[in-house]
């Protein structure tokens, strides 16, 4: 998986989880950043990057990045919640080691909860949320 610092920073602390990947269904290889995973056993995690980039606004390279993370799961609304919550607990309000940058907001921005049917009938459920990720050059 190739991803930007941040990208790198959020996949190290929910791989760092082990509360989230004891829920999953082949631990850290259960999450999943910017790469395939349409066969992927389940329970498992996928983090998107939304939008965001440099603000271009001051000499301190900030940066203001947003992530999509979801769970995904085949048991029911509630395991999707659960996995979540442990996502949640990793990244909103948290502090990410961000490389060389000093990460200084990271929080849930929207949540989000859907149900779909794959085209085999199967129905997946997917929880998660929205996370900004704001840092700064050192």
């Amino acid at each position: 998986m190739i991803l930007d610092e941040s990208g790198t920073a959020l996949y190290s602390a929910l791989a760092a989880g082990t509360a989230l990947t004891a829920l999953l269904a082949s631990g850290t290889a259960s999450i999943f950043g910017d790469a395939p995973y349409d066969h992927a056993a389940y329970d498992y995690v996928v983090f998107t990057h939304a939008a965001g980039g440099p603000d271009n606004q001051n000499p301190s390279n900030m940066e203001n990045n947003v992530w999509l993370v979801q769970a995904f799961t085949v048991t029911d609304s509630a395991r999707a919640a659960n996995i979540a919550g442990k996502v949640d607990a990793l990244l909103h309000k948290k502090t990410l080691a961000i490389g060389t940058r000093v990460n200084f907001v990271t929080w849930r921005e929207t949540n989000i909860k859907l149900t779909e049917v794959d085209p085999a009938g199967v129905r997946i459920w997917r929880a998660g949320g929205y996370y900004r990720i704001r840092s700064t050059g050192t």
